[in-house]
């Protein structure tokens, strides 16, 4: 299940950039079945993750956790936005659903052995943050929390997305 999640959010991450080949498409060749897809499977990516958050706070289980210190993860988006956006929005002409379908497949089957992932660029305008936090015991993970982190102290609960990922309850 913490697999599955993890690789939820960041397949959702490839949500904007397939709008964004939707756009290109539209753009270039006029309203076609290939860029109503594109920008269907885009929006579809977005919800998915709206919900995945919703039911892991909700549904998941919230354990105590005590922060040494956190400091911000948010500089690795830029990277998240040359890397997925850029090349999709210059090639949208030549890729094809099944090229896309091949890629998400690929990543996704990495990103399942991998123990962490990117910060997510739809979780970011939902409005949550990423952070790098260690634990008294030394432990580091990526904690995602909605709101500015000044203090590790004033995380109290965090709920488990992976082995190496956490969700503020707030």
């Amino acid at each position: 299940m913490r697999n599955a999640l993890k690789t939820v959010m960041f397949v959702s991450a490839l949500s904007p950039s397939l709008i964004s080949v939707a756009l290109a498409r539209l753009w270039e060749r006029g309203p076609t079945w290939d860029a109503l897809w594109y920008a269907l499977a885009g929006c579809a990516g977005i919800l998915l993750i709206r919900y995945a958050v919703d039911a892991l706070r909700w549904n998941g289980e919230a354990f105590p956790i005590s922060l040494k210190k956190v400091e911000a993860n948010d500089a690795l988006m830029l990277g998240v936005i040359v890397t997925y956006f850029i090349p999709f929005i210059g090639k949208a002409a030549d890729i094809t659903v099944g090229v896309v379908l091949a890629i998400l497949a690929l990543v996704g089957a990495a990103l399942w052995m991998s123990s962490s992932i990117l910060p997510n660029p739809v979780l970011r305008v939902l409005g949550y943050r990423f952070y790098k936090a260690e634990t008294a015991n030394g432990v580091v993970y990526t904690l995602i929390t909605q709101r500015d982190l000044l203090d590790p102290k004033h995380v109290k609960t965090v709920k488990r997305i992976s082995g190496s990922m956490l969700l503020e309850v707030v």
